[in-house]
């Protein structure tokens, strides 16, 4: 699934000559975290996100920035009194192209702490993807096939355990009994050992794990 399946194409946006006031106001009645900013070519030039605005002159926190005994700096001086939003954004925008895979999108949010991340074709802005859009991927993803018979889901996490942690079948040995799965074996980590019983967990057709596995003496 791409960023075009998913992204928001009506896109609320603010100009750069506008007010922080008037774009505070407009993420507040609107719900959102943070605002496109588009030049009057509407070419995206920026991001305007509440963390923009949380050490504002108004909130009584302007001049903490600076070092110690030396005042803020002409940069901080700037975001923490200006009235447009030109001056206060955070430039360049980070955004995506249509075609990116929204599992990128979600590494970048998580990568730069943010909510909200524009969608570009070329110059142009085409939509904007937030993070309740992965949320609703995450809730709307059908579950695999379920593997019928105790030794067809054996064998799935077996597959499974070699295909996503790159652990050795022979290294470990699953058995399975009415749905139930038993991992024993030898792992090289605690990690390792939790993320086999997740794997074995999200094969379908398995009604519980029991985790046998050691963790190799260091």
């Amino acid at each position: 699934m791409l960023a075009r399946d998913i992204m928001n194409r009506t896109v609320l946006s603010i100009s750069p000559e506008h007010s922080v006031r008037h774009a505070a106001r407009t993420m507040l009645e609107n719900r959102i975290s943070s605002l496109p900013v588009c030049d009057d070519a509407s070419r995206l030039v920026g991001m305007l996100s509440e963390s923009d605005l949380l050490s504002r002159a108004e909130l009584g926190s302007a001049g903490r920035s600076g070092l110690s005994g030396v005042g803020p700096t002409p940069e901080s001086f700037i975001k923490e009194h200006s009235w447009r939003v030109g001056d206060v954004m955070t430039q360049p925008a980070v955004t995506v192209d249509e075609s990116v895979p929204i599992g990128r999108i979600a590494e970048l949010m998580a990568a730069k702490n943010i909510n909200r991340i524009p969608v570009m074709r070329a110059e142009e802005l085409v939509g904007i993807v937030c993070r309740s859009d992965i949320l609703r991927v995450i809730t709307a993803a059908t579950p695999d096939g379920v593997a019928v018979g105790d030794e067809a889901v054996r064998r799935a996490v077996s597959t499974r355990l070699c295909c996503d942690l790159g652990i050795d079948v022979g290294a470990i040995d699953v058995t399975i009994e009415n749905g139930n799965v038993t991992l024993s074996g030898q792992v090289q980590s605690e990690a390792m050992r939790t993320a086999a019983r997740v794997v074995a967990e999200t094969v379908s057709g398995v009604g519980g794990v029991r985790n046998m596995l050691r963790v190799a003496a260091a």
